[in-house]
């Protein structure tokens, strides 16, 4: 025993030691990660000043200062602009960033400062060459790294190296036209030398952590032995009580042995009776706890087991109910009293009865779980679709005793599921009305316009001199009304066909389809002297490629309509994703945005229903289809489509789709389009 409870305590120290060995190393890292973070904000902090000051000379054109050794005249500028001359008749040369930044650099590493160094892997000046640590992090960012930084020691000191880009703009124009670079492009670096110092001591941390292995390992020690000391006190009791037990015993068999000298040894037991008494008082009043605690226990199981809602019931090995429930009763239209030690089969039958795909069979086959939809009969006849559930029924001791049956009226999900069956029907019946109504609209409706477009056109080109001029104003609104009822058509069976027509789901690249958009709408776009921004990543989702392309055409292209006749129209397409929180289902959240002339708060919804306009033919032209058929497509889609205008403001279109693959479309990022 003592050796099992050394192993016990052996097992608790190797813990305890894990533990304290796993906070050291937690710390330990954390403290360098701290150390290079406060490093990196340090070198960040010093490169923005050196920016900063880059950035005031390019703000005033660069600076001009007398000329020295160190500042002759700049040979990157024409000749007639290298140098001019004050009222005094001496020289001065402009300086630029780059000079500037080279001189600063100078004086600090004079003072033992903070060190830094512009350079470029093509530098124009000598004095940019860069050093050969510098070198892998100029190559690194071309690659696409915004920054570098490590810990390093030189002479005996320690130094924070960082090093991040300098991007060619248009302000580098004049003196690195020659480059061939592009606007954008990496065209040299700024690194810094900092000499960093961190003094704090690593041995309060070890000290800390070795002071709480060692009182773990104490604690452990100390009630390792309590335990151990608690454990022999209560060995020690019960040898104590199996003594006493035996001499009870004894004592017992000398009371039959003695039965003739009774009263001569009555006095002298009298205690030891007395005793033994009070151990039976108190064994006597713990029964009877213990039933009192066992009637309270299957008072709540039968409380719980008859407010179940479904019917419920256990049978025995022999088919024989032994407990059933209220809802149980309702389901057979029998009392407990009718039910209980009746057979099964007898008094809620089923097809499943007397077979062997009976639960009761199958159960005591092996099975863990059963669950079938059968019909029930009741004493009445009238028969109830029922989902049975059944599972073992135990004794405490494992035996296999019967099984436990849930039984749940499922008629309703079956008057659900007619309903169901019968709302597709007059859904299939809609459908091919729709359909009906395409046909129509295809051909027995456009027959007559067109007739009334092919007299129009006969009439002006027959009589179109000899008409009066009332005649002529006639004419003309036959033929523009035949244009409107036209275009009516068209829209309608654009509309129609967002669902007939509909093609299949499939992988869509959005930034396709808007690129594609924006290069059919290119003359209008150029007409209306427009600006285009798009988002460089709007996504990929399963949907129909053809009602996507047309979704966007329309919306941008009734920005482009309803624009500001006093400003030139200004479009932004972005994307942004979001998590539902009632579905957990990720969506694509598009907003498009235009400067045009807007529309009024309680136009939001109604601007949506089909042949809805929200300004005269003389205004602007269009059928009030368009927004109509980008909301049917958005419903196809599983999606939401909502509209917020000011008038004269502009408007904004917000798009959810569902992602049908929980993961965003990775790829290297285009650059934001702009028109």
């Amino acid at each position: 025993m003592i050796n099992l409870f050394t192993h016990y305590r052996l097992v608790a120290i190797s813990i305890w030691l894990l533990a304290v060995a796993s906070s050291l190393a937690w710390n330990t890292v954390d403290d360098i990660r701290e150390k290079n973070e406060t490093a990196q904000e340090i070198a960040r902090a010093f490169f923005e000043q050196i920016v900063a000051s880059r950035r005031w000379n390019l703000m005033h054109g660069g600076v001009y200062v007398y000329t020295t050794e160190n500042s002759p005249p700049n040979q990157f500028l024409p000749k007639d602009k290298q140098s001019i001359w004050d009222v005094n008749g001496r020289q001065l040369t402009m300086i630029n960033p780059a000079d500037m930044t080279r001189q600063i650099a100078a004086i600090t590493q004079e003072r033992g400062w903070v060190r830094f160094h512009i350079t470029s892997l093509t530098p124009l000046s000598a004095g940019n060459n860069p050093y050969p640590w510098e070198i892998p992090w100029l190559e690194s960012f071309d690659q696409g790294s915004k920054e570098q930084g490590a810990f390093t020691e030189e002479n005996g000191e320690q130094l924070y190296r960082y090093m991040a880009p300098l991007v060619y703009t248009e302000t580098c124009v004049p003196c690195h036209a020659s480059s061939g670079r592009k606007l954008g492009d990496v065209r040299g670096a700024i690194s810094l030398s900092i000499p960093i110092r961190f003094n704090k001591s690593p041995w309060p941390l070890f000290l800390s952590h070795f002071l709480a292995a060692l009182l773990g390992i104490g604690g452990i020690f100390f009630f390792g032995g309590r335990l151990a000391q608690s454990r022999q006190n209560i060995l020690a009791t019960n040898r104590k009580l199996e003594r006493e037990i035996k001499e009870r015993e004894k004592t017992a068999k000398e009371l039959i042995s003695v039965q003739q000298n009774l009263e001569h040894i009555v006095a002298s037991r009298t205690v030891e009776l007395r005793l033994t008494n009070t151990i039976l008082d108190s064994k006597i009043r713990e029964q009877q706890r213990i039933e009192a605690s066992l009637i309270a226990i299957n008072d709540e199981f039968i409380q719980i087991f008859n407010s179940a809602p479904d019917g419920m019931h256990v049978i025995d090995r022999n088919f024989n109910f032994i407990r059933v429930n209220r809802a149980y009763c309702q389901l057979t239209g029998k009392s407990i009293r009718e039910i209980q030690g009746r057979k099964c089969y007898d008094i809620f039958p089923g097809k499943l009865c007397h077979t062997d795909k009976c639960p009761l069979i199958q159960i005591m086959g092996g099975a863990e779980r059963v669950e079938t939809e059968v019909g029930k009969k009741r004493a009445d006849g009238v028969t109830l679709p029922c989902m049975v559930t059944a599972t073992p029924f135990r004794e405490p001791g494992g035996k296999l005793t019967g099984i436990i049956e849930v039984t749940r009226d499922i008629s309703n999900w079956k008057h659900i599921e007619h309903s169901l069956s019968a709302t597709a029907e007059h859904l299939l019946a809609r459908n091919m009305e729709l359909k009906d109504f395409a046909h129509v609209i295809s051909h027995d409706l456009q027959e007559p316009l067109m007739l009334v477009q092919a007299f129009s056109n006969k009439l002006r080109t027959k009589y179109g001199n000899d008409l009066p001029q009332k005649g002529k104003e006639y004419l003309e609104h036959i033929e523009n009304s035949s244009r409107r009822m036209q275009s009516l058509i068209d829209g309608l069976l654009l509309y129609s066909r967002v669902s007939s027509k509909a093609n299949p789901f499939e992988t869509v690249d959005l930034r396709s389809v808007i690129d594609s958009v924006l290069d059919d709408l290119a003359i209008n776009i150029e007409n209306t002297q427009a600006r285009v921004t798009v988002d460089p990543d709007m996504g990929t989702i399963e949907a129909d490629p053809v009602q996507m392309r047309q979704l966007f055409q329309n919306i941008i292209a009734n920005s482009l309509k309803y624009h500001h006749q006093e400003r030139k129209p200004e479009i932004t397409i972005k994307r942004l994703l979001f998590l539902d929180p009632h579905d957990n289902q990720n969506y694509l959240r598009i907003s498009m945005e235009d400067n045009g002339i807007g529309f009024k708060k309680e136009y939001q919804e109604k601007i949506f229903d089909i042949f809805q306009r929200l300004h005269t033919r003389q205004q602007c032209q269009g059928t009030g289809v368009g927004l109509s058929i980008c909301k049917k497509i958005i419903d196809r889609h599983r999606g939401t489509i909502r509209a917020i205008g000011k008038p004269d403001q502009g408007a904004t279109f917000i798009i959810t789709l569902p992602l049908v693959h929980q993961a965003l479309h990775h790829t290297k990022l285009a650059p934001n389009r702009l028109i």
